[in-house]
């Protein structure tokens, strides 16, 4: 550690002083009315209509393609009906298609001819497309894209088995729902419907705004009478769910609906020769039907709504702080339904260079005269600049002690190389490696950064891309159908400590994002989270230079990594408490009667 001092007098006639108000400015107000539309819908409306753009073509378009064979009740006043015709009826057919932007976020309004078997669609704003059918079409039904700029997409849906409700909880008519009990679903599969996804979901008002609030899923194994039960743990894991503090995800008491829909999603690499995406960057289908069932629901979630799991805290020592959590069970994957990991980005980004400059000023008159004294100390802060081979040796144990962790878990790891050599892996972030006097970045056998860092790449990063055929899902098919990608970043800073030893002050972020093939490749996280150390670890520069294991030592990596050991120690613990892992397997030991 360096430090420079420098001092500095000038010398000044000393004036009185003055001061100067300033303009006060009246401010416009104006409002924003949507008819028949509260606050948070034309909130929503307004914010969709500025992030809809238009285009010509269909290059760097998303296309989400419905076909609704059986429309719930128009009843059930949830926000999407009041887009549908006033004559809707239940049962009725819908085709939809909706555009979103592959780079950045925002819907797009395509230019040209959107059909359904040659007939025109209806324009409903936000990017979306609709035909209405009050007549089941015959057969199946195709969509057709025709832009001004000439590109053209088709794709073909064929009608699915409806869904029939028989009884909820052992009762045929308006069963009493009580939120802290497990619900009996007795439903009916036709022929032909095994393989599809049947999702239940309740009504929930978030904002004055009626929604369908999803809280279970699950695959049909068999034809015919299928009795199900779903945890009451569901109940407290809905997908829209902010905690009960600020009671947005309860479900409505009272008078209320159980809604079941059978889906069946296909995938681009599902596609047959009658699916014809054209130039569309990405595209997903979707056939659904619905059955609803009147409730009345009472009671409250066990234990209430649960947002996600956080284990958070200092370690007893209090040198580290730690912060690690993981989304509900909607969306929070549990452990036990991973069976192979990859290591997708393992980085360390070291600033090893790093100036102080603090200035000090005193004044005093003399006379007529004003003195003032300025003092400027720059203090530098400098770390031993390395060789690569070592900064890898760190990373190389961070690696080999994550494999060991996670084998633990009954988890395995596929070599890094299968990830790096996916076909979408290089949509990822670059590092730059390189070790300078001023910084280290260095990453694991070429690995990229997977979390954007700064205004720029976060704004690259964030599309509207919601089907599964993203980079994030390619790579892990691709990588042998893995479950989950492992991303690691170590941030390490230099400082000096109170007794103006130098030293690196180190922060690991850790976050593995996953999916589940037995659920049509559904998204989610096992976990993410940090560990920040807070004194640094003085050391000898002769020893760091020779022993690799010093600058591990430096680098606080193990102590970080026994502090990230336990935290998922823990949230492994809650999650089996709160029954995730009887949320996910909803449905897999159903009976056909």
């Amino acid at each position: 550690m360096k430090k420079l001092v420098i001092i500095l007098i000038a010398i000044m006639l000393v004036y009185p002083g003055f001061t100067q108000e300033d303009d006060k400015k009246e401010k416009k107000k104006f409002k924003i009315k949507k008819p028949e539309l509260n606050i948070r819908e034309g909130v929503g409306n307004l914010v969709g209509n500025v992030l809809t753009g238009k285009t010509e073509v269909l290059d760097g378009i998303i296309a989400k393609v419905n076909y609704v064979n059986g429309v719930y009740s128009p009843e059930i006043k949830t926000t999407e009906m009041k887009y549908f015709p006033d004559y809707t009826k239940e049962g009725d057919h819908i085709v939809s298609v909706s555009f979103f932007k592959g780079d950045g976020i925002g819907l797009v309004e395509v230019k040209g001819d959107v059909t359904v078997n040659g007939e025109p669609t209806d324009y409903l704003g936000l990017g979306s497309f609709a035909r209405h059918y009050t007549q089941k079409p015959e057969g199946p039904v195709t969509l057709n894209v025709k832009t001004v700029g000439g590109d053209e997409a088709s794709f073909t849906l064929n009608p699915i088995p409806g869904i029939e409700i028989i009884s909820v909880n052992g009762e045929t008519a308006l069963p009493i729902l009580d939120l802290d009990e497990d619900i009996e679903l007795e439903y009916y599969n036709p022929e032909g419907s095994e393989g599809s996804t049947v999702r239940v979901s309740m009504l929930t008002k978030i904002m004055g705004v009626s929604t369908l609030n999803h809280f279970a899923d699950f695959k049909v194994k068999e034809a015919g009478v299928v009795k199900v039960t779903i945890p009451k743990e569901a109940l407290a894991n809905p997908e829209y769910a902010a905690g009960t503090a600020l009671d947005i995800g309860n479900f409505n008491k009272g008078n209320n609906f159980l809604i079941v829909e059978r889906e069946v999603k296909t995938s681009k690499e599902e596609y047959g020769s009658d699916q014809n995406p054209g130039k569309l960057q990405a595209s997903e289908l979707f056939t659904r039907n619905f059955a609803s069932f009147p409730i009345i629901v009472k009671g409250k979630q066990d234990e209430g709504l649960v947002a996600n799991i956080r284990v958070q805290g200092r370690t007893e020592d209090k040198v580290y702080g730690y912060d690690f959590h993981k989304p509900n069970a909607n969306s929070g994957i549990p452990f036990s339904r991973a069976s192979k990991f990859g290591l997708v980005s393992l980085t360390i980004q070291a600033k090893t260079w790093r100036q102080e400059t603090e200035t000090t000023s005193h004044s005093w008159t003399v006379g007529n005269t004003r003195y003032t004294q300025t003092t400027t100390t720059t203090t530098t802060f400098e770390f031993p600049q390395l060789p690569e081979e070592q900064w890898q040796y760190v990373l190389d144990r961070i690696y080999q002690d994550l494999i060991v962790f996670f084998k633990e878990m009954n988890i395995e790891f596929v070599p890094v190389e299968q990830v790096t050599g996916a076909a979408d892996y290089n949509k990822l972030f670059d590092i730059n490696n390189e070790v300078t006097q001023e910084e280290a970045n260095i990453s694991y056998k070429n690995t990229l950064r997977f979390t954007p860092q700064g205004i720029g790449e976060i704004l690259r990063s964030v599309n509207s891309n919601f089907t599964s055929d993203n980079p994030t899902v390619n790579i892990m098919k691709q990588a042998g159908e893995i479950d989950g990608l492992v991303a690691v970043n170590i941030e390490l800073g230099v400082t000096a400590n109170k007794a103006g030893n130098i030293i690196l002050i180190p922060t690991m972020n850790v976050m593995v994002h996953g999916r589940d093939e037995l659920k049509d490749d559904k998204q989610g996280k096992y976990f993410e989270g940090m560990v920040r150390g807070t004194t640094g670890e003085p050391y000898n520069e002769a020893l760091l230079r020779a022993n690799y294991d010093e600058l591990l030592r430096v680098c606080s990596i193990q102590p970080m990594m026994q502090v990230m050991k336990s935290a998922l120690t823990t949230i492994k613990a809650k999650e089996e408490q709160l029954g995730f892992d009887k949320i996910w397997s909803i449905g897999e030991e159903s009976t056909e009667e």
